[in-house]
């Protein structure tokens, strides 16, 4: 197995070689060929255009005007990459540039030197003098002027003065042969274009081209790019070191006349192939598969438990919640049947006694019946516009009886001074089957033994404008009893799901209410919101409504 495992990577190796050295050997090509136009395109600036001043000539007027140099313009040296500036040096030896008006070193030159204060003025004379200076290193210029010069219409290199091209042709102007040439500074000369190359190249892994000016050991620079989407950066480099553990892929020597300088690829890993690419990629695939099917299987075995366990409870707390008001009014139904409470007075309290009970049997049997049909398609409801008015009435005449039974207080309250002017899209029974359910709840698990101030024994209900959307209504229905935690949050809308322990609870319910009181919001195109209050608990419900209602 290991033999395999050793052969199968030496052969990814080589071809991951042989695809790295192609690529590099096509970025090559394209240096040289960009280095080959930038090294050919000055060849197209006149020989009138190295003096400051340049004559052209009229053909309608026959007459020689004068105009500055295109050269002269320093704006024309910075849209140049590595351009330092432009000479020319005649039979005398004379030096001069188009930026320039005057020969250096002649009388003219100092009296510029003496009469101007301009800094922008004597800067350009200062580039001069670089220039100068730059070309006075070069042996084999100076070799060349101090001998009779041979005419030379193209630009030829001269690369003997470190860290700069000086580019020069010998041409015949004005019936005498001038020098005529430019100065580059090698490496923001070459830079810009192993940028530019860099930044379309397709290696798949971080790369590196290392520049190296084989005449000079110690000038070299690092080229690195990490991916597609990173900039090329640039680091000079004294030394090999931060080249170690990296892979080479090859080098290259630039075409005549750049042949001092050497590129060397290098990527600190492989990139692998498409068809490893695609093997690892499946497999990983097939294991994250299994591990979500595992975990899927895991998590619905999960809830399979819980909601068996949840319908036992269902079943156990709705057995509880039928027999008990059934035996109840089959008990005082039977007494007052047989004659034994004689007192009218009694009889009255029996009669409200079954009464309550029969409302609370009802309750609990329409949750059921509307159960059967939660979350079914053929679940219609009938929404109407009623007025916010007859909203209010219903309310009132819907909750009434639970809250005089409980001794709590009903407040209702909204900003709106025509509220028979404010359509509210509802289905009139779902809409008090959800009033029922959610102050039945608030009644029901308000804890008196716990809260002794009786003025908490209230229920708010408050309409208002949504604050995000012109055609809804909002009502916001708020308790003031224990209210819930954050994890009762989260799991107050499910179905069968009741607070705290089967074992301990003192309250009754079925835990479909508020599951029912969310699938009816939903049907009126509305929807429900729980919000933890201090103290108590507040239900917001939005509802549509006609938009010309509400100003």
């Amino acid at each position: 197995m290991c033999i395999i495992s050793a052969v199968t990577y030496a052969q990814f190796e080589k071809e991951q070689r042989s695809q790295y050295q192609q690529q590099s050997d096509k970025m090559s090509a394209a240096i040289n060929k960009r280095l080959f136009k930038r090294r050919t395109l000055p060849n197209a600036i006149k020989y009138s255009e190295f003096g400051y001043y340049q004559h052209l000539y009229n053909p309608i007027s026959k007459q020689l005007t004068q105009a500055l140099s295109p050269l002269s313009n320093s704006d024309y040296y910075e849209r140049t990459d590595g351009l330092i500036g432009y000479f020319q040096i005649d039979q005398q030896g004379e030096f001069s540039s188009p930026v320039w008006p005057f020969v250096i070193g002649s009388f003219d030159d100092e009296q510029a030197m003496k009469s101007s204060s301009d800094t922008a003025f004597m800067a350009r004379r200062a580039l001069v003098m670089k220039l100068q200076e730059i070309v006075a290193n070069s042996k084999e210029i100076a070799a060349l002027t101090a001998t009779t010069m041979v005419e030379k219409t193209l630009f030829n290199l001269v690369a003997d003065v470190r860290d700069y091209y000086i580019f020069y042709r010998v041409v015949n102007f004005n019936e005498q042969l001038i020098m005529q040439g430019y100065v580059m500074n090698q490496a923001e000369f070459l830079a810009p274009i192993i940028d530019s190359t860099m930044n379309i190249a397709q290696f798949n892994k971080p790369i590196s081209i290392v520049l190296e000016d084989v005449s000079h050991e110690d000038n070299k620079y690092l080229f690195t790019r990490h991916n597609q989407q990173d900039d090329v950066s640039v680091t000079p480099l004294s030394h090999f070191s931060v080249l170690d553990n990296q892979w080479i892929i090859g080098t290259k020597t630039l075409n005549y006349p750049f042949s001092n300088f050497q590129l060397s690829y290098v990527t600190p890993e492989l990139a692998l192939s498409s068809t490893a690419v695609y093997s690892v990629g499946l497999m990983a695939v097939l294991l994250v598969t299994l591990v979500l099917g595992c975990y899927g299987f895991y998590r619905i075995g999960l809830q399979q438990l819980t909601l068996a366990e949840q319908q036992l409870n269902f079943v156990s707390s709705v057995s509880h919640e039928l027999k008990t008001p059934l035996t109840s009014i089959r008990m005082y139904s039977e007494m007052l049947k047989t004659g034994i409470v004689l007192s009218k007075e009694h009889q009255l309290e029996y009669y409200e006694f079954i009464h309550s009970e029969s409302e609370r049997l009802s309750r609990l049997i329409d949750n059921i019946l509307q159960l059967a049909t939660l979350n079914q398609p053929e679940q219609n409801v009938n929404l109407e516009y009623i007025k916010l008015s007859i909203l209010q009435d219903m309310i009132r005449s819907k909750v009434s009886s639970l809250f005089e039974a409980n001794d709590f207080q009903l407040f209702i309250s909204q900003p709106f001074e025509q509220p028979d002017k404010i359509n509210v899209l509802v289905d009139s029974d779902a809409f008090s089957q959800v009033i029922i359910n959610i102050t039945d709840n608030a009644i029901k698990f308000f804890n008196r033994e716990e809260i002794a101030d009786i003025t908490r024994q209230k229920i708010d209900f408050t309409f208002s404008k949504s604050q995000r959307h012109k055609d809804q209504l909002q009502l916001e229905i708020r308790d003031y009893g224990q209210g819930i935690s954050v994890e009762q949050e989260n799991k107050i809308f499910d179905l069968f799901y009741r607070g705290g322990s089967e074992l301990t609870r003192t309250t009754q319910g079925t835990g479909i209410g508020l599951a029912l009181v969310q699938e009816l919001m939903s049907a009126q195109d509305g929807t429900i919101q729980v919000k933890r209050m201090n103290p108590g608990l507040a239900m917001i419900m939005t509802f549509k409504c006609n938009t010309n209602s509400i100003k």
